[in-house]
Parts: C-alpha cells; structure tokens; sequence
C-alpha cells in the first residue's frame, strides 16, 4: 500500500508531467517529492519499475537529469489494485483502498462499483472443472453463527443451511415430517415423546451422529440466557436411550411440541466440536447441514456443498457472501449474472426481456413499532397508546416511504384502534438498527410525531445491543422486525416469548397474564382450527391494547435466468441454495 501512494504522489508532484509520456527530471526532485533520501528514491523507482508501473532512465553523474515514463493514472493503478485484493477474496483490503481515494479521483467508486457489482448472481466457472457458484453481498459479516445465539434472518438462513433439525415443518402439507429421525412416538399422556435417529448421518467434521450429540443440543438451550429459550420451555427432561433414541419428557402436553422442534434454533451440534471450539465455536460452525463453512471472517463467508449430506447433495458447488457496502449508483456490466433483484432499477428492462423468470413473494415477516406499556411514564395510558397508535398510520408510511414495503396478509390484516386525543410536549425515546429501511421508518415516525408536538428521541443500536432485555426495557418505542413463516402459531410464540424482541418487555401485567392464559389453550388445542381461532383473539386483543402497529411487510422480487431453476423465495426472502439447478444448454 506504501508503494501505491508513493507511485500516487509521484505523479501528483511531478510538475507538468503526462501520463505515457517521457519527464524529464533529477533524483533529487524524486526524492523531495516522495520525502525520502535519494538512496531510498532510487529503490522505490525501481520497485515500481519492475511492477510495470514506469520506466526510470537515471542521468550519468550527480546532478545529471533522467528521464521518467508513468505508464499507468494513478485512479486505474488504486482501481487494479482493489481488483488484485477482491480477486485474492480479500474484500476489506480492497474496500479500504477505494475508500482512501475516491474523494480524490472522480468515478473511482462508481467504477469500482460498476465491476463489483458484476460479481454477484450465479456464475458458472469453468476453469478446473464446472464449478457452480452463487455470489451474494451482505453490509456485515457474520460473527455469529450458533443455532442458539442468532438474530438475524440473514444469520437463521445459513443456519439452516449448515445444521438440521431432528424434524422439518412442511409447508407445502403444512405437516411435520421426519428429518434427522425415522420416526418418533407419543404417549397417551401427550407428555413423553420417543424419536428413532437416522444412522450414518455425518457432521462435517467426519463423526457420525449420535443421540448424546442431540440431548447436549437441547440441553444447551435449556441452560443458559439466550434469545431462544422459550422453545424448550415446556420441557422437562431430554436422554438418550443408546446411540440412536431420544426421549423427551414435557412438563405437560403440548400440540405445538414437534413445529418448535421443527424451528433452525434447535438444530443439533456436535457436542465434541462445541466443546473443543468454544466461544470460536460461533464464528466457524460444524453441523450436518448441505453446506459445509469453509471460511468465515470479515471479507466474505464461504459455503461448499457437502458431499455425503444425508438428504442429497445439493446442485450448487458454493455459495460466497462477500462483505461489502451497499453498491449504490453502480450499473451492471456485459456478462450476466444467472440472478439478480428485480427490486433494483439497475436490472429493470434489461437483457433477456421475457424470457427471464420473475419470483416474488411477500415476506411474511413483518416491520412493527411496539409501545413501552411496562415503563414508568406516559405510556403506560392506554389512551395515549392509542392516540400514539392513530398517528403511526401504517397505510400512510407506505405510500410517503415506498420501495418494497406493501401491506399486511394474515393475522395482520386487522384494523387497529385509534382516538383524536391530544398529547403535546410528550419526549420519547426510540430504539431500533442503523439500517436504511430502520432509518427511513424510524424519521418518518419521529416527523409524524413532531406534528402532534410529541418529540421522539431515536438511539441506533447493534442487533446484539437490541436483544439485550435491558436496552429494550429502557426503550419507550422499538421499531423492529418480527420472524414469521409458514408455522404460524410458532412465530406468534416467538413474537410474544423470545427474550430478543420487544414485545415480551413492553406488555402491561394485565395483557402478560392473559397471553399466558391463552398460549397455554393454544398448546392443548387438538385441531390446527381451534389454534388459528385462538390466535386470531390473541392479535385482536393486542391491537385492542394498542402495545404495537404493524407496519408492513416487505415484497421480493428476482429475476432468474431461464437456464435456472428451482428459484424459490421462503418466508423470509432468501433463495434455499440447495435447491437451486442449472439447466444445460441443449
């Protein structure tokens, strides 16, 4: 890097010089230009000389001049060597170089955009054999990776990817199917469940999965503070029987027992690998999932099929996320990705017209701002909830906001109550992350409010600073959002019980003490009817509270090249990599 900007001031400071074009000048200009000795001038030139980046005739004798040709502009040299630094997946490198100059050289970002951008989709490489690969950008790394300890959707997905859990929800027969299991049974008691492993099921670290590795898993949750618990709340003991059974027993029947079984938090580990790993455990994960992680740090995370994977090895060879910031103003390059946004303007009207594949999907999961109803203060007045309530008018932040935000499908789709009363001179705080679409919706309601004459404070946390129970017990409002798939009743659980989001923190007594009531009916309802009737009232009722607004759920649209297949979009908005298939050119 110190050559770099050498070679940088050396052009800058060589008064009248052109680029490919003879200069005539002495060592000892070089020298004071570079603010270095002449010794030091002459190995520095010839560094770069031998890099190809100028050519350096010295003058016979002190004093005499020489002559110096710069082959390369300074903009296209830091340009390429971003490139070298991305090409040897060293993002953060190559991100820094560019962020150092592009105040300085006009369209260097852009440029560097521009060929970054042409990176990601599917690719298929040919070089050393066909290898498929699917690129993907991501604003953070992933730091944690723990089935117990993840809170992001992003995080969950690749979760999903890497570990199994015993069952799998099916949303298509919206059924519990064996996964990790052959079977399981119940008692007539409803309290004491019996699963069958399946054997010869591999970690990526080689060893075959045991029962012992299934207890520690459930185990782990059961014991200690994380985001998750109240999946295995009703639990009250889990042992193996040999290598291959499992045996839970519930404190008290529960109907919903194999869809939270079902849920990525649950995922088995292997407990020598966690036990060896430790805290490192989180960052370079072992599962039996159909990727295994290669590599995961600060520039990229990077996926490669599993090979033996129990349930059949997946069509694509890898998947690399690369760490990079959101490449704004970028257009795409000649040579076309097999995937791409079809959200991005970028991509609209370009190449294949037609015969492009269009996938959308709205996301079930949802944006809500909850209300801070167990706090000392003014909201703790259902009247001011309500009033509160009125004004965060969801219908008109989409249409002042726009971009992917669209209205609300399922147990959302209900209208929420709403009064004209009057509460200026009111101060609130509001909590949520530093990301653009958290950013927008929390301005809007601080403007929304400021016309009421209702002054909000907003605080940008981390994820992992807004999980805290005590950050979110001193918020009065949280603008976050909630998990929510295909297993409704589940994710209305996690809504109102996982320790990370808001909701748990922020109900009044009163309404705790009636949810409990009612999730516990909803866990001894025999029919999936029974169950939707009581979550139904479970979301009149808190509407009715006025502790939260749901503000709107997002919609995804891809554009898949005609040759790909298998493009599904799940709940969430991610691509399930291991179904993704290149057809062949015929």
């Amino acid at each position: 890097m110190l050559v770099l900007e050498q070679y940088i001031r050396l052009c800058n400071g060589c008064q009248g010089l052109v680029i490919g074009q003879p200069h005539v000048i002495t060592l000892a200009e070089v020298a004071q230009i570079l603010f270095c000795t002449p010794r030091n001038a002459t190995l520095t030139l010839n560094k770069m000389q031998k890099y190809g980046w100028l050519s350096w005739q010295p003058g016979r004798g002190r004093g005499n001049r020489s002559i110096l040709l710069c082959v390369i502009r300074p903009d296209d040299l830091v340009l390429s060597t971003a490139k070298e630094w991305v090409q040897k997946g060293e993002i953060r490198p190559a991100e820094a170089v560019i962020a150092e100059y592009k105040a300085t050289m006009p369209g260097l970002w852009e440029d560097y955009a521009r060929w970054m951008s042409s990176h990601f989709g599917v690719h298929r490489a040919e070089e050393t054999g066909t290898v498929d690969i699917l690129r993907l950008s991501v604003d953070r790394p992933f730091a944690n990776l723990d089935p117990i300890q993840v809170l992001l959707r992003s995080q969950t997905h690749l979760v999903k990817h890497l570990f199994d859990p015993l069952v799998r929800y099916d949303e298509v027969t919206k059924t519990v199917k064996p996964h990790l299991v052959y079977d399981w049974e119940r008692d007539e008691s409803g309290s004491r469940w019996t699963f069958t492993l399946r054997k010869g099921v591999l970690f990526h670290h080689g060893r075959k999965l045991v029962a012992d590795d299934v207890c520690y898993s459930i185990q782990r949750l059961m014991r200690g503070p994380t985001p998750h618990r109240w999946l295995v709340s009703s639990v009250e003991a889990v042992e193996a029987i040999g290598d291959f059974v499992v045996q839970f027993r519930l404190k008290e029947p529960n109907e919903l027992f194999l869809q939270l079984l079902s849920k990525e938090y649950l995922s088995v580990v292997p407990r020598d690998y966690v036990e060896q790993m430790g805290a490192s455990f989180a960052q370079m994960p072992v599962g039996t999932g159909a990727f295994r992680l290669l590599r995961n740090d600060d520039s990229m995370l990077v996926l490669e099929a599993f090979e033996p994977y129990f349930a059949g090895r997946p069509f694509l060879d890898r998947v690399e996320i690369w760490c990079v910031p959101q490449l704004e103003g970028a257009g795409m390059e000649d040579g076309t990705p097999w995937l791409k946004s079809a959200n991005d303007e970028r991509n609209q009207g370009r190449e294949g017209g037609s015969a492009w594949q269009e996938i959308a999907r709205l996301e079930r999961c949802f944006q809500y701002v909850s209300f801070n109803a167990a706090k000392e203060g003014p909201l703790r007045s259902e009247a001011f909830r309500r009033y509160l309530a009125g004004l965060i008018d969801p219908v008109q932040m989409r249409a002042d906001l726009g971009g992917t935000r669209d209205g609300m499908e399922g147990w959302l789709d209900m209208p929420f109550p709403s009064t004209v009363e009057e509460h200026a001179g009111v101060t609130l705080s509001l909590y949520t992350y530093p990301d653009e679409d958290h950013v927008e919706d929390a301005e809007w309601i601080r403007e929304r409010c400021a016309q009421a004459g209702i002054r909000i404070e907003i605080v940008y946390a981390t994820p992992e600073d807004l999980a805290r129970p005590e950050v979110i017990q001193k918020a009065d409002l949280v603008v976050d959002s909630a998990n929510v798939d295909e297993r409704e009743e589940v994710s209305l659980l996690e809504f109102l019980q996982a320790d990370a989001l808001s909701m748990k923190h922020h109900l009044p007594l009163a309404a705790k003490a009636r949810l409990a009531k009612e999730v516990a009916a909803m866990q001894q309802a025999k029919t999936d009817r029974q169950r939707k009737r009581i979550t139904a009232k479970m979301m009149r009722e808190l509407l009715e509270d006025s502790v939260f607004v749901p503000l709107y759920q997002n919609r995804i649209n891809m554009l898949a090249h005609p040759r790909l297949a298998h493009v599904q979009l799940d709940a969430h908005g991610w691509i399930d990599f291991s179904r993704l298939i290149f057809r062949m050119e015929t």
